[in-house]
């Protein structure tokens, strides 16, 4: 059926962020004399949700004598504060939201960002917030989950879960988008690649060319 709500994910589903992240990651693995990622694939390759199940991937360790993981995740904000105003967003997605609207949708912007900073950060990006109803962010910026967050929103709106979609670019979207009960799309060029976005099952999309036809296919 053709959705009345469309859930969209924020870092790196509109905002191409992926190419700061890595250099971010690269940083702080560096002063930690951890190894470092050579390139985007190996980013995409580790990337995922929980963040901290995405630092042990990397080499972090989180024992009683380590490093707590929430000094990590510290330090990931302040650099990001300072690097993300690099990033720029997906290439036509202003255009692509407007049509969106024209045609009838609801659409709303999901993020793991804690939900101040998410404010920031859309308002760095021009008008682009302005074709959201609303901007759904977390209480913190430690990113266990934002399946509640849109689960809530869902409920409270009354919208069937078959009548909504949610758009993103992890693994983790889809799980969201299961835990809530509604469908899920995902686009390449986020923080995951094609091949791990496939073993969701759920359509992976090459671009906004290919998600406009999917959605009138609808």
């Amino acid at each position: 059926m053709k959705p009345q709500l469309i859930i969209w994910d924020w870092n790196g589903t509109i905002l191409n962020d992926v190419q700061a992240c890595q250099t971010i990651a690269n940083i702080m693995l560096s002063e930690r004399g951890i190894p470092t990622l050579p390139d985007l694939d190996a980013y995409r390759a580790v990337f995922g949700f929980p963040i901290k199940a995405y630092y042990e991937r990397m080499g972090y360790r989180f024992g009683p004598a380590d490093e707590p993981y929430e000094t990590v995740a510290d330090e990931f904000v302040l650099w990001y504060d300072r690097l993300y105003r690099t990033s720029v967003l997906r290439p036509g997605i202003l255009a692509f939201l407007d049509r969106l609207k024209e045609e009838g949708y609801r659409q709303v912007l999901l993020s793991a960002t804690r939900f101040d900073q998410l404010l920031e950060q859309v308002a760095a990006f021009g008008a682009v917030g302005d074709r959201f109803e609303r901007k759904l962010g977390l209480t913190d910026h430690y990113a266990f989950s934002k399946a509640a967050l849109a689960k809530e929103f869902i409920e409270r709106e009354g919208i069937p879960r078959e009548g909504a979609l949610f758009i993103g670019d992890t693994d983790h979207d889809f799980e969201v988008s299961s835990a809530i009960g509604c469908p899920c799309v995902l686009l390449e060029g986020g923080h995951q690649s094609r091949e791990r976005l496939e073993t969701t099952g759920v359509p992976v999309l090459k671009d906004l060319d290919a998600l406009e036809a999917y959605l009138h296919s609808l």
